[in-house]
């Protein structure tokens, strides 16, 4: 994903698998900053071309779902 404003995050959250990375510390995102998931983690690509990789865990979600 490419940040298209400012923001802060806590976690990530990944819907095809339902995976969740849950960050240690709050990661801010500038405009133009790009994240995505390599091994498990993830990978912060700034638009200066730095790479971050901020330190957290990656957890399996499962939802139930019951149409009413």
């Amino acid at each position: 994903m490419t940040a298209p404003r400012m923001l802060l995050l806590n976690r990530v959250d990944f819907e095809p698998g339902c995976s969740v990375f849950e960050l240690e510390q709050p990661l801010f995102l500038h405009a133009g900053d790009r994240l995505w998931t390599e091994d498990d983690g993830v990978v912060v690509e700034r638009a200066s071309g730095d790479r971050e990789r901020p330190a957290g865990g990656m957890a399996r979600v499962y939802r139930r779902w019951r149409l009413l």
